[in-house]
């Protein structure tokens, strides 16, 4: 069954994602205000940290797992040492240096994500934050934790202040729900710059909810098991569950969501919804 695993199998996994994900720590900090910056296709900043990161941990899931697949944010440079997504059962997502454009920019906020999918279901996550040392992980089953201390999402009372994580991106559909929060009583608006911290953070209590319209599997895959392990909840704009991720469509899509406690996520799902 999914996410039915030996003990000592889950944490093999979670060991070598803990210690890929500190290899990545070292490469960032390296490379801040070092690196060359490009443009990807659809525009967005791109450097050679992020292609340095992924090669690292991509070659390091081949020697430890090649039956495993590999979905990650950058071109993967040898994608026959990894079995197609839609062929193995287990399957990394990767996304190398989330917040990008803050790396690029001097602001010094950003991390690594990891998640290991059983038939698209996340079982293993791991999110790094890498200039405070934040260490987010979570095993299926096992409960989440930061910097090896349990977390729970913090479910406030009724009436009380959130603090919410909102998207960067402009579409109308983020701008219309920013512009219902924002001067909303109590509901307090942030942006990181980094989907998969935003994620960590709903899951240690930092973040009562979390929104998104644009993200992407390697945004969310490690942040959707970290929320659940913690309590939380996350669904996509209507309510309807965001797993399992189907490793056979165009990872490029768009993967939508609402996180949060439960308390806060159900009061903000009508805000949030689509129809």
């Amino acid at each position: 069954m999914i996410g039915q695993m030996p003990d000592a199998f889950a944490q093999e996994m979670l060991e070598l994602a803990v210690q890929m994900a500190a290899d990545a720590s070292k490469i960032a900090l390296d490379g801040v205000g070092q690196v060359a910056v490009d443009r990807k296709a659809d525009n967005s900043v791109v450097t050679e940290t992020d292609h340095a990161i992924q090669a690292r941990i991509l070659e390091s899931i081949a020697e430890a797992h090649p039956e495993h697949a590999v979905c990650a944010e950058e071109v993967i440079g040898r994608p026959e040492a990894h079995r197609p997504p839609d062929e193995a059962r287990y399957c990394w997502v990767v996304d190398p240096l989330d917040g990008t454009r803050n790396y690029t920019e001097g602001l010094l906020c950003f991390s690594t994500a990891i998640a290991v999918l059983d038939r698209g279901v996340p079982i293993v996550a791991v999110v790094r934050e890498h200039n405070l040392g934040h260490l987010y992980t979570a095993v299926r089953g096992g409960g989440a934790t930061l910097n090896g201390r349990s977390v729970r999402a913090d479910d406030r009372p009724d009436g009380a202040d959130l603090l919410l994580a909102i998207p960067s991106s402009k579409d109308s559909h983020a701008v219309r729900v920013i512009h219902e929060w924002a001067p909303t009583r109590g509901l307090i608006l942030r942006n990181f710059g980094s989907t998969a911290l935003h994620l960590g953070m709903v899951a240690s209590g930092a973040l009562s909810a979390a929104f998104s319209t644009r993200a992407k599997i390697w945004d969310i895959a490690a942040g959707v098991l970290l929320v659940e392990e913690a309590g939380g909840s996350i669904t996509d704009p209507d309510g309807r569950s965001v797993v399992p991720f189907n490793l056979s469509a165009d990872f490029s899509g768009d993967l939508p969501f609402l996180a949060g406690s439960p308390r806060a996520h159900k009061r903000l799902l009508q805000t949030v919804r689509t129809g």
